[in-house]
Parts: structure tokens; sequence; C-alpha cells
């Protein structure tokens, strides 16, 4: 961080307090972020904070970022049952976006302390926290209208957009790796008119659009010894559905396998993680879905590994465009981490049905 950055963004949004520290702050990928240590006043105890840097080039309408927290905030409050959100902290001038010399848009945001994240789900209380504290967000938005929610990143669940740009990317072939990986593009093809169901019952208004998470890992949780006490990394936070919540938490957090896995045969579906998050989350948000929801919910893990699979796919068939990689192949291992798991999820529908029923 710049000097002149450094100076000009701490003195905006902590104006006459001394800055004793400032050091990079966690391990997201996408904005920058920054533990500000300050000496404590008269009028504010309190002495770390978090500075963050958004990134424009993912989220293009900073300030509809921050108008969705601020909604969040006010319905939220403080939280409920032991969980709370980030809260934004106004700069001097009382706005909660300031935009730098350079360009750099910055927000501020109260610090929790003695909290730590998690990156793998690896026992069941992990999984048992983390459904419980997203249906938790997830009942908690319930009472918010969707509509007044902007998209930070417009598409990015919806499941025909990401179809189209797997056409688009096996017509253009523009890597030429197509002929390598027409398996792979087959499987994808055939279940794509079943897993559009989703998204037909949304457009015509038979599943609600609500506002949710939409970036459910399990890393954007903070606990505090054995319980999640905060959601966090709110950017993603708009109108979508309950099944993109539930599933991606499924996709990331009951996956034998990592994300790029070598070995797609590992990338099967752990029965104690889904068990344990299922019910959790199921007990919060469950009362508040409606009956077709109900019907559904068996659905979301196998739309959302499907809807990663596609882009992973696509970014493949493009030549490595999108995501950063480590090795030529390395989007097409991700692909077939998720092509396996897809599989696995497939033979155990009718467990997985019978789960969800039970919690719900």
């Amino acid at each position: 961080m710049a000097q002149t950055a450094y100076n000009e963004v701490t003195g905006t949004f902590f104006p006459g307090r001394k800055v004793t520290g400032i050091h990079p702050y966690g391990n997201g990928h996408i904005n920058d972020t920054f533990l500000l240590q300050v000496e404590p006043e008269a009028a504010c105890l309190t002495t770390a904070f978090i500075l963050q840097r958004i990134n424009t080039s993912v989220f293009k309408d900073p300030a509809g970022i921050i108008t969705n927290h601020l909604r969040l905030q006010r319905t939220l409050g403080t939280g409920g049952d032991g969980i709370v959100i980030p809260a934004l902290l106004p700069a001097g001038n009382g706005e909660y976006l300031f935009t730098d010399r350079d360009g750099g848009a910055w927000r501020a945001m109260a610090f929790i302390p003695q909290t730590h994240s998690i990156e793998l789900v690896e026992e069941p209380w992990q999984a048992h926290q983390a459904g419980n504290a997203f249906g938790w967000f997830a009942r908690s938005c319930s009472q918010l209208d969707p509509a007044g929610f902007k998209e930070a990143i417009p598409d990015f669940h919806r499941l025909s957009f990401r179809l189209q740009q797997l056409r688009d990317a096996v017509e253009n072939n523009g890597a030429g790796r197509l002929e390598q990986v027409r398996d792979v593009v087959d499987f994808f093809q055939e279940r794509a008119d079943a897993l559009g169901q989703v998204e037909r019952l949304a457009d015509r208004g038979e599943i609600p659009l609500r506002v949710v998470h939409n970036d459910t890992k399990i890393n954007n949780l903070l606990f505090l010894d054995r319980k999640a006490v905060a959601v966090i990394d709110l950017d993603t936070v708009g109108p979508g559905s309950l099944f993109y919540d539930y599933g991606d938490a499924i996709r990331t957090g009951a996956n034998a396998a990592r994300e790029d896995e070598r070995d797609p045969r590992k990338a099967t579906l752990v029965p104690w993680a889904f068990e344990a998050y299922t019910r959790a989350y199921m007990q919060q948000a469950g009362p508040m879905a409606t009956p077709r929801e109900k019907e559904c919910f068996h659905l979301a893990p196998v739309l959302m590994t499907y809807i990663m699979g596609i882009r992973f796919l696509a970014d493949y068939l493009n030549g490595d465009v999108y995501y950063k990689t480590a090795y030529a192949d390395h989007n097409l291992v991700r692909t077939r981490v998720q092509q396996a798991l897809i599989a696995d999820m497939e033979s155990r529908a009718s467990w997985m049905r019978e789960v969800i029923g039970d919690a719900l």
C-alpha cells in the first residue's frame, strides 16, 4: 500500500487518530484487505478495524455493494442467534465509500476479534455450524425485498447464461482443445435441459426470488472456538435462490476432493458433511421454504456443481482467460473434479432426497 494512499485513506476514515499499524489481513483472492490499528481516544476506545480496497475489475459498481451492505446492516442489526455480519463504518464525512486519487474504492468495517476462518470442512461440527450460520443468514434476509438489491455480478449463477458461454466456447474453440475433451463436453451438454428446470421454475415465479449470500464457502464464516459467529464477504449478496446458497455450500464443503485434485476419482460426496450441513441449514431456512422449494432442494447441489463445471470447461476451451492457472490443464482438472462429483451425487440421489426430506 503506497504511503500516499495509506495517509489518504486512513485520514479519511479515522481523522485525527494516530495509526499504530497496518498490514495485509486474511487470505481473500479478490479484494485487498488490511488490519488497521489506531490509538484509542475518549470517544472510541476500539483500536482495530478492517480497511478494504474493493476490486473494481470484479465488482464494477462499488457504490451498489455499499448500498446492499447497508440495507443488510439496517435489517440484521447486530445479528441474532449469536451470529453477526461485519458493520460498515462511515468516514469522517459520513460517507461509507471513499475513492482515492488513483481511483481505488475503499471502505472500513468493524473488526471481529478473536475469530478465525476455516478453509476445509474436516469434522461434522464444522459442517453443522456452517449450515446453521448460512441458514440463519437466509432466514434473516427473508424479510428483505430482492428488488432493492443490485446484482454485484449480473447473471452470476444463471444457468442459461453459463450454458451460452459454454456453447460459444465450443463453437469458437479458441485454444484448439475441443477434440481432446469431447466426452467432457457431451457429459455437461446431456444434463443441460434437466438442470434447467430450476431456472424455468424461477422464471415462472414458482420458486421465489430471495436475498441470498451467493458465495457460501465455509471460509466466508468466522469462528470463535467451535462456533460460527459471523457471516462475512457480503459483496455477492443480492437477488437469487436458496438453491444457490445451499447447493454451493454442499459443492464446496461436502466434497472429499479439493477443487483441483488431479485424481477425479477422489471427488465424492462426503455423507457426514452433507447430512450435518443439511440438517442445520434446513432447521433455520426450511420453515420459510415454499412447498415447491422443498420439492426441488435435492437438485441444488448438482446444479451448482454443474454451473461451476461448465465455467471451468468454457475457460479451458477459451485458453484459460478467466481463472488463474498453474499449469496447462489446470482448468480441465477442475472441470473433471466437478464432473466426478456430479456423477457421484447422481448415484446417491435417492439418499440425498431422503436426508433433505427428513431435515425439512
